[in-house]
């Protein structure tokens, strides 16, 4: 009988060629043709059929091998860079850990009747990848779906916050500014009236609530009244009533500054929505034994990250988890150079081992007790 460990030892070398394709070639959301490529290569080798052609988004694919009925598994790659900073979230690492762990899985079919998917999620960092998916019912083909995300530090669950970001256009008329003001309607002062309303409101909002805004319009010349002026606003809470009480509360706020000063707003949804981290506390726990016996104990049980990923949407539609393990120096914050330089570093690289087997190892645990997908899924229904 084949042992996960030796699986994932025997594919060491692929996993690495992965991982150093991606850092050395870094792709922005929706450009990422050559990794795409790259991972349908080493599929094929590994006896998977891929499927490309997803409907809407041209970087995305979905792998499968299956040995009969039995339970189904999901895993899931991101590999989408980030604008002028490369892999700086680590997702060449994300991408090699699902490519590892579902290659290892594969080969565990040979034993075991069930079925392993790959999901090759691209635009993780604009929340399009994922919701796409989900959209094309892809999601629905797996019983759960697993992930692993580098970090300074290690959880098993976290909150993953919900996420909305709309753009707000203040439209008014324009009038030259000195000779004639009065025959303007001030758009750019219903944008500073919003943007201070909302600024009022921040005391009022509950703790770990997040308003964030950039003004990207204003005018186009000093002498002319601004027919127009333009918001993004990013809105953001944990727990799913209240955010949608905060975000009803914000355009509110947006319609009554441009009625205030006599402008129209129009306000239009910029990304897809995020949702919330609903944790499985089944494969939770199996995770966490594979991490034990892996080597790694330091980690807390849950973080409140304040952070977002679109796997929330995910995990709202079939069980998942999401834990972040340390694979950078602690004092790396994501999204800077320090864990970009970190991202190919040799603890990151032992890590992604690791965690392609932990992942494979949760694999391994159900298709051996089909019996823990009931109680995965009681779990799910439950929350």
């Amino acid at each position: 009988m084949k042992n996960i460990q030796e699986i994932i030892e025997s594919k060491k070398e692929k996993i690495l060629e992965l991982e150093k394709f991606l850092y050395n070639n870094p792709e922005i959301e929706m450009e990422e043709f050559r990794a795409k490529e790259k991972f349908t290569e080493l599929l094929l080798g590994e006896g998977f059929d891929v499927d490309g052609g997803i409907e809407g988004l041209p970087t995305a694919f979905v792998a499968h091998k299956s040995s009969g009925k039995g339970p189904s598994i999901g895993i899931v790659s991101e590999y989408d860079a980030l604008p002028g900073m490369g892999h700086a979230c680590g997702h060449n690492l994300i991408g090699a850990i699902g490519f590892g762990a579902a290659a290892a899985l594969g080969e565990l079919l040979e034993e075991h009747k069930g079925s392993v998917y790959l999901f090759g999620t691209p635009a993780e960092e604009t929340g399009r990848g994922k919701p796409g998916l989900l959209a094309g019912g892809y999601f629905k083909k797996v019983d759960f779906a697993m992930m692993v995300h580098p970090m300074n530090f290690s959880a098993l669950a976290s909150d993953l916050v919900n996420l909305e970001g709309y753009d707000i256009t203040f439209r008014g008329k324009a009038s030259h500014a000195a000779a004639a003001p009065g025959g303007g309607i001030n758009a750019l002062d219903a944008a500073v009236n919003f943007y201070s309303a909302v600024g009022l409101l921040r005391q009022q909002m509950k703790d770990g609530s997040r308003v964030q805004m950039i003004i990207t319009g204003g005018g186009s010349a000093v002498n002319v009244i601004p027919d127009r002026a333009s918001l993004r606003v990013e809105i953001r809470h944990r727990e799913i009533k209240y955010f949608r009480s905060l975000v009803e509360k914000i355009l509110r706020v947006a319609r009554s500054s441009a009625e205030t000063m006599g402008c129209t707003a129009d306000i239009e949804m910029f990304e897809p929505p995020i949702c919330c981290m609903k944790n499985n506390s089944v494969l939770v726990g199996l995770f966490k034994k594979r991490l034990v016996e892996a080597g790694i104990r330091e980690f807390q049980e849950y973080a409140e990250t304040g952070g977002c990923s679109d796997m929330g949407n995910v995990s709202q539609e079939v069980p998942a988890i999401h834990p972040w393990i340390q694979m950078v120096r602690s004092s790396s914050d994501a999204h800077t150079s320090d864990f970009l330089k970190d991202a190919d570093a040799p603890l990151a690289i032992e890590r992604m081992y690791k965690m392609a087997g932990c992942l494979a190892g949760v694999g391994e645990d159900i298709l051996k007790s089909p019996q823990l997908i009931e109680k995965i899924k009681e779990d799910f229904r439950s929350h």
